[in-house]
């Protein structure tokens, strides 16, 4: 099994149910800066509260088959009813239009096993997998590590990786090739200035510095 990191920025992500597992798999899309739209029979509070924050889509149909897919142009369908037949039939569906599948109660016709995601900060995600063998075992152990990594990740961790983004950002502007690229980003995770800056949360000085160092290494 290999553990993959979907890129789903700007792309458009379907959820069909709006269940218990239908709430996790948007809960797990929010980091992903994708387009969810959730298309069920039914509402819910939770629901209503993400599409009133425009945080996701919704739209309310009677689900019989997997036609209402033909409209849409998803990335990714993920299918959450109860149905098992039903879920087959929207991964079947997918699959043809050429989209990725996911069924959460049928992992043999999925493209890929949904693993347990350990959520810090929106920055760091853990994820454990038992390649859909017991997703239970999965959350069960998902929820013993979890409180280990949020108190062993700092905030100064957490802030390096948001500025090595931007520094990355940055440097491809600038330095052509990614060994270069790699150098300094290597040397902005070793500065002592930045480390302080960080440690201090002046994340906006420690972009400055970012800038300092990039114009020196030239």
């Amino acid at each position: 099994m290999l553990i993959v990191d979907l890129h789903l920025k700007g792309n458009l992500v379907i959820v069909v149910g709006s269940g218990n597992e239908g709430m996790k798999k948007v809960s797990s899309l929010m980091t992903q800066d994708c387009e969810i739209l959730v298309i069920s029979n039914s509402s819910n509070s939770q629901l209503e509260k993400y599409v009133k924050q425009k945080k996701i889509k919704f739209k309310k149909i009677k689900l019989k088959d997997a036609s209402f897919l033909s409209k849409y142009k998803p990335y990714l369908v993920m299918a959450t009813t109860t149905d098992r037949v039903l879920n087959r039939k929207i991964v079947e569906k997918a699959t043809n239009m050429k989209s990725y599948a996911y069924a959460s109660d049928d992992p043999e016709v999925s493209d890929f096993a949904h693993p347990s995601v350990i959520n810090i900060a929106d920055t760091v995600q853990i994820a454990i997998s038992t390649g859909g063998s017991s997703p239970a075992m999965a959350r069960k152990i998902k929820l013993k590590a979890e409180s280990y990594f949020k108190n062993n990740i700092s905030g100064e961790e957490i802030f390096q990786i948001r500025l090595q983004k931007f520094a990355r950002s940055e440097a491809k502007l600038i330095i052509k090739t990614q060994i270069e690229r790699k150098k300094f980003l290597y040397s902005i995770l070793n500065d002592k200035r930045v480390k302080e800056l960080l440690k201090d949360e002046k994340y906006k000085q420690a972009q400055t510095r970012v800038k300092k160092m990039l114009k020196e290494w030239l």
